[in-house]
């Protein structure tokens, strides 16, 4: 049997309208975080490796910076372009994270968001090394749900422990504690957090939901059952007509050397 974490590439192929309706955005607050911190030069180009939909290189066009996305995956790479065409400055190019096809030296600043949990770090940090500049800076960044806090947090961690298939595994995947400390070679990374909040209705919550490859897809059996527990547990706890997600922004940042 196939392992479900092994698929990295296409196992959002089906569930790319889900993901930009329901995943939450990235603060602004990282940007300066790290100009701050050295990490992004002015007119710099910025390589977002595994940027599938743009999320996360939304923020870094927002202030102007330059940025190539690189996405193995063909429907998540459309769809990244289309949400910015509205950015001149990004470029949207096929290629994996130990094989962007960029040219070696060329970029100012590697960058990974939720992806990274998916990388070889050793793969992904000899192919960071060759395509920056030397002495350059790579940044890792993702958002962290709160998985308590709230009566619906702590409801919403319970049904994904309860429906996702491979959920526990990827939750600890994605804390990158094994991985991280790879990547950097050894150097401990500045670390920092961010706070930030999302009000979501319940088109949000469900396509938050579907954007999880670990969930009940449309045609499973047990799809129907979640999506009626998870609705339930909206009416009980939504107020006006919405519910507050809760996230920490994370960010590791080094030069890679």
């Amino acid at each position: 049997m196939k392992n479900p974490l092994s698929d990295s590439t296409t196992r959002f192929s089906d569930r790319v309208e889900a993901y930009l309706a329901g995943r939450p955005r990235y603060p602004a607050a990282i940007v300066d975080y790290l100009t701050t911190c050295g990490a992004l030069p002015a007119g710099g180009l910025i390589a977002d490796i595994g940027v599938g939909t743009g999320l996360s290189a939304e923020p870094f066009l927002t202030a102007g910076h330059r940025v190539i996305g690189i996405e193995p995956n063909a429907p998540m790479r459309a769809a990244g372009a289309e949400f910015l065409a509205r950015f001149p400055a990004f470029e949207t190019r096929e290629g994996t994270a130990d094989a962007t096809g960029l040219d070696p030296g060329s970029v100012d600043l590697v960058l990974a968001a939720q992806a990274f949990h998916w990388f070889d770090p050793e793969r992904f940090r000899a192919e960071s090394l060759r395509i920056l500049r030397p002495g350059s800076w790579a940044a890792l960044i993702w958002n962290d749900r709160d998985l308590a806090g709230s009566r619906f947090l702590t409801a919403y961690e319970a049904l994904l422990i309860e429906y996702g298939n491979d959920y526990l595994a990827i939750r600890y995947k994605h804390q990158g504690t094994d991985a991280i400390p790879v990547y950097f070679g050894g150097r401990a990374p500045t670390v920092a957090e961010f706070a930030h909040q999302r009000r979501m209705d319940w088109v949000a919550v469900a396509a938050l939901a579907g954007s999880a490859s670990y969930l009940p897809a449309p045609g499973d059996p047990r799809h129907a059952e979640l999506m009626a527990a998870l609705r339930a547990l909206f009416d009980a706890e939504a107020g006006g007509g919405s519910i507050e997600m809760r996230y920490t922004c994370r960010v590791h940042a080094a030069p890679l050397a």
